[in-house]
C-alpha cells in the first residue's frame, strides 16, 4: 500500500467550510482509491488570539480522518523575512513527517508550503508541487522570496500547474524545468453538479424565492479586484440603457446574483458605493453558501457570469458547466478550455465593460439555442474527478517506482 502525505494550508474547516473546497474533493477522491493510505497536512500559521485568523486556524478540518490534522508553525506576514518562514514551516513538517514517514509527498501551493521543499528532500522524499497561479505571481516581486521558491521548484521531482500560461511562464523564468512540468487541471465532482429537470429548477428557484418569470445569472466569486465585479457593474449599466434588451426581457430586468466573501477593504467599498448611488443596478450579493445550497443557485439559475481581470482555471466555471449553464466569461486563465464560443457561452477580452454588456445581451437573447447536456457532456469527460484520480494514481506510482528503483 502506498502512502501519500497531502501538504497543504487550505483546506475547509468547520468555522470556514467553502475555503479551499476543492482541495476538500481532491482529498475524498484520493482517499477513496484502493491501496493507498492518504495523510492529509495542513501548515497553519500561528496567530493572534480572539482575531478573525486564530478564529479560522483554530477550527477543526472539515469531515477528515482523526489522523489528518493542522501543524502549526510561526509565521510573518506579507511574505516578509522568507527565510524565517522557510525555517519554521521546514521544522514543523519534518517533525509531523517523522511520525508518518510516507512514500510520497504531495505539495500543494509553492508559497509558503513550497519553501519546505529542500528541507524534505535531504531527507529522501520523492515529492510533487502542485502551482495554483496565485502562489507564482503574487510571489515574484519579491526579491528576498524569489530565490528560494526558484531554489524549491529546482529541487522538486515533478511540478503540476493549473493551466497551460502558467506553465509557460514558470518556464520563460526557468526553462531547465521543461522536463519535470505539466499542466493538470482542476477538477470537480460531476455526480454533485448535474443539469437540473424542469421540476427540480423551478423548486430550486421557489426555495431561494427567485421571480420565474425573469433571468436569473449567477456568479461564484470573492469581492476582489482581480475578480473583476466592478466591471460586470458596468456592464449591467450599460445594458440598463441598451433598447434591445429591455425589449428581450419585457419588462423583467435580469437579476444577477453574486455569491462570495465580501474581503474588507477598499474595493469593496468602492463596489458598495456603486451600488448604493445606484439602487436600480440588478445585483444581489450573497455570503458563501454550503456547496450542497450552492448547486441549488446553479440549478436556478439561466446562465454564469465570470467577468475576471486574471484567472488560474476556475473551479466555478467547471461547476456551472457541469449543470448545462451557458457561460460569459472573460479570456483569462483557463477559461478558454471551458467555454466555447457558439457552444457553452461566450468570451470576452478582461477590462471591457462595454464588451461584456454585449456577451451577456448575446448570451441572453440565444439562451434557448444552448443543449445544457452537451455543455455539461465536456465537462464529465475532462474534468471529471475520477479523472483527476486515474491521473494522480498513475503519477504517484511511478514516481514512488522510479525513486525506491534509483535507491537499488
Amino acid at each position: 500500500m502506498l502512502k501519500i502525505g497531502l501538504i497543504t494550508h487550505l483546506f475547509p474547516s468547520v468555522h470556514d467550510p467553502h475555503r479551499g473546497k476543492f482541495m476538500y474533493d481532491q482529498y475524498r477522491a484520493i482517499r477513496a482509491v484502493p491501496d493507498m493510505k492518504l495523510r492529509l497536512i495542513v501548515p497553519t500559521p500561528r496567530s493572534i488570539p480572539g482575531t478573525q485568523r486564530w478564529k479560522t486556524n483554530q477550527s477543526p478540518l472539515h469531515q477528515v480522518a482523526p489522523t489528518d490534522e493542522r501543524v502549526p508553525y510561526t509565521s510573518l506576514p506579507n511574505r516578509s523575512k522568507p527565510l524565517f518562514i522557510q525555517k519554521n514551516i521546514s521544522n514543523a513538517l519534518i517533525k509531523k513527517l517523522a511520525l508518518e514517514k510516507p512514500d510520497l509527498l504531495h505539495i500543494h501551493w509553492l508559497y509558503p508550503n513550497g519553501l519546505a521543499i529542500p528541507k524534505l528532500k535531504k531527507l529522501g522524499y520523492p515529492i510533487i508541487l502542485t502551482v495554483h497561479g496565485s502562489d507564482w505571481y503574487k510571489s515574484l516581486s519579491y526579491m528576498d522570496l524569489k530565490p528560494l521558491l526558484f531554489d524549491a521548484l529546482n529541487q522538486v521531482d515533478y511540478i503540476l500547474c493549473s493551466g497551460p500560461k502558467l506553465k509557460n511562464d514558470i518556464l520563460e523564468e526557468l526553462p531547465e524545468l521543461e522536463s519535470k512540468i505539466e499542466v493538470i487541471y482542476n477538477f470537480i465532482d460531476t455526480q454533485i453538479y448535474t443539469v437540473p429537470s424542469a421540476f427540480e429548477s423551478l423548486r430550486a428557484m421557489e426555495q431561494l424565492e427567485w421571480k420565474d418569470q425573469q433571468n436569473h445569472a449567477l456568479c461564484v466569486a470573492n469581492i476582489r479586484h482581480e475578480k473583476g465585479i466592478d466591471i460586470l457593474i458596468d456592464a449591467l449599466k450599460h445594458l440598463q440603457k441598451n433598447n434591445d434588451f429591455k425589449e428581450l426581457n419585457q419588462g423583467q430586468q435580469l437579476l444577477v446574483h453574486i455569491i462570495g466573501k465580501k474581503e474588507a477593504g477598499k474595493y469593496l467599498d468602492s463596489i458598495q458605493k456603486k451600488l448604493d448611488e445606484d439602487p436600480s443596478i440588478p445585483v444581489i450579493l450573497h455570503d458563501p453558501v454550503s456547496p450542497n445550497d450552492l448547486k441549488g443557485f446553479y440549478q436556478a439559475s439561466d446562465f454564469f457570469i465570470l467577468p475576471s481581470r486574471s484567472e488560474g482555471f476556475n473551479v466555478s466555471l467547471l461547476e456551472a458547466s457541469s449543470c448545462g449553464l451557458p457561460i460569459v466569461a472573460t479570456k483569462v486563465g483557463g477559461n478558454d478550455l471551458v467555454v466555447r464560443t457558439h457552444h457553452t457561452g461566450k468570451l470576452v477580452k478582461p477590462g471591457n465593460s462595454e464588451a461584456l454588456a454585449q456577451a451577456i445581451l448575446h448570451v441572453c437573447s440565444r439562451l434557448d439555442t444552448y443543449k445544457k447536456e452537451t455543455i455539461r457532456d465536456r465537462i464529465v469527460n475532462s474534468y471529471d474527478l475520477n479523472v483527476l484520480t486515474k491521473k494522480l494514481q498513475s503519477l504517484y506510482s511511478r514516481l514512488i517506482g522510479e525513486f525506491r528503483q534509483a535507491k537499488n
